[in-house]
């Protein structure tokens, strides 16, 4: 266990604990803020005081301070472990959303086919629209449209991303960004 840890620490005092939260809540915080800002666009300061209580929460909860050991790592390693693992927790069951099947009315293919999406003209290049519409609308794979554009795969698939993040952009779904762990 580590030394410094171990001689000033009597983990049944709740001050003790306190006084290590207290050394430690900048590194915490800063942890939390630089994982969930490079994951997500939209993450406030409230999100980061929260992940932040539910991190001691766990640490208190679970006694992690009496199991940590200087040996398996050092504690920054250590704190930044916990807070990603809580991080990612957090996330998840802030943006799951759950829908109950049998409560979802059915639609008929009609429906479905008479919904069409108008994309402003200009929005996308001539070449964006060609790829989408081949890969959408026309069931082909990366490989068919580059082997028909006489262009690579990997050309295909990356205009195919640029061209979905302008539409994200323009129809408001760029501001949410998922996890990817």
């Amino acid at each position: 266990m580590n030394t410094y840890i171990k001689e000033n620490f009597e983990y049944n005092d709740f001050n003790n604990v306190d006084v290590f939260f207290k050394e430690n809540t900048k590194l915490i915080k800063c942890i939390v803020n630089k994982f969930l800002r490079s994951k997500y666009n939209s993450i406030s300061s409230y999100d980061i005081d929260e992940v932040f209580q539910e991190i001691a929460f766990k640490i208190v909860k679970n006694k992690y301070i009496e199991k940590y050991s200087s040996e398996k790592s050092s504690l920054n390693t250590w704190i930044y472990i916990i807070s990603r693992s809580v991080s990612i927790d957090y996330m998840r069951k802030r943006h799951c959303i759950y829908i109950n099947v049998e409560d979802l009315d059915d639609y008929a293919a009609e429906d479905i086919e008479k919904v069409k999406l108008t994309i402003p003209d200009g929005l996308l290049s001539k070449r964006q629209s060609e790829v989408l519409q081949m890969i959408f609308w026309g069931d082909l794979k990366a490989v068919e449209v580059a082997q028909h554009l006489g262009i690579t795969a990997r050309t295909v698939r990356c205009i195919k991303h640029q061209a979905l993040l302008k539409l994200r952009r323009h129809f408001g779904a760029a501001r949410v960004r998922r996890i990817v762990s």
